[in-house]
């Protein structure tokens, strides 16, 4: 069974047998949500959400034009 670890409290979280890179998953520890980003090794990192990227880039553009960059 494959394993990585948590990079906010460096935990052990087992990601079954056939983990995929992109895939996500939770640290049973402290909650974060993780995502593979390698497999050899296996590496986790923060997850992020797509939705959560374009509204801060719609947010920040509209700042640009109010502040006449």
């Amino acid at each position: 069974m494959a394993q990585g670890y948590c990079p906010d409290c460096d935990s052990d979280i087992k990601l079954g047998s056939d983990p995929r890179k992109g895939q996500k998953v939770t640290c049973p520890n402290c909650g974060a949500y993780l995502e593979i980003v390698g497999l050899s090794p296996i590496e986790l990192d923060w997850a992020f959400d797509d939705d959560d990227d374009e509204e801060y880039e719609l947010d920040y553009e509209g700042d640009e034009e109010e502040q006449g960059y």
